[in-house]
């Protein structure tokens, strides 16, 4: 038997659900990045749910931001499983999800056939994985941590990349974003001859993996190795840091970076997919 048993105890949620995300630490590092993140007694989520089969914990479901419900890795359900879970879920109003591709699809497929609606794939996604980096950043550049001072440039950086992923931003916004991952201390940028040429952030640390994530490079420096080079260096300086892997979510629709990532030594190891309902 399939249920949705959904939770208003962020605490009791975690405690719940946390073991059975880290059994797929890095498929799972979008949900497990987020629930490190939130503090309890803070704000809870929008939707916090376990998809039981059989009284098993076999799926968790998360709901931060309005647009989208972020489900992990499925554990033991059939396709059959995922027309069943559809169909329970139309109750919760669900506008869209990001998750593994098959499961994901096939919710959406059986919750389109419930509601009579249409849907839209925002973008094929590929998760990869690295432990070990097999393409060393070029020789003659650096990587540093971007402060300050490098707000204008980042600011601008961060509002090109959000067009290019078509999810538009005002600069306003792009300031605001900018700042912050700044003063984290997480992102770092790539220099050649003295010059700052790409971008890359990490977010989303968990127990042994972390996530590389707004990656950019604006035009005019494309072409010369600067985002393989930056994705290079910070990966290994993660795993220096004492991570045993990195990943990041690639679009698949973009050939190019595939290629570069998995010349530095990324391996694929989950599709993944984010849907909306159009209607």
């Amino acid at each position: 038997m399939l249920e949705v048993l959904e939770y208003n105890d962020l605490l009791l949620f975690k405690i719940d659900v946390i073991p059975f995300l880290q059994q797929n630490e890095t498929e799972n590092n979008l949900s497990l990045g987020i629930l490190n993140s939130l503090e309890d007694g803070g704000e809870k989520p929008l939707l916090m749910a376990a998809v039981l089969k059989n009284d098993k914990l076999s799926m968790v479901l998360l709901q931060t931001i309005p647009v989208q419900v972020i489900f992990s890795k499925p554990a033991g359900l059939t396709t059959q499983d995922y027309k069943i879970l559809g169909s329970l879920l139309v109750k919760l109003n669900i506008p869209g999800i990001v998750g593994e591709k098959e499961c994901g699809l096939a919710v959406m497929d059986a919750m389109s056939d419930h509601l009579q609606k249409k849907y839209a794939i925002g973008m094929n996604q590929r998760i990869y994985k690295l432990d070990h980096v097999t393409k060393a950043a070029a020789p003659d550049g650096k990587l540093r941590i971007l402060r300050h001072e490098d707000l204008s440039v980042v600011k601008e950086w961060v509002y090109l990349f959000h067009e290019e992923i078509d999810q538009p931003i005002d600069r306003e916004e792009a300031g605001k974003i900018a700042a912050a991952v700044i003063k984290k201390g997480c992102l770092h940028g790539w220099e050649s001859k003295a010059k700052l040429v790409s971008m890359a952030n990490i977010s989303r640390p968990t127990k042994t993996n972390c996530t590389v994530t707004l990656v950019f490079t604006p035009k005019e420096e494309r072409g010369f190795g600067f985002a393989s080079s930056c994705v290079s260096a910070l990966s290994q300086k993660m795993l220096n840091q004492g991570f045993r892997s990195t990943s990041l979510y690639t679009d698949l629709d973009n050939p190019t970076s595939n290629k570069i990532y998995i010349e530095i030594g990324y391996k694929p190891i989950m599709d993944s997919v984010a849907v909306h309902f159009t209607e």
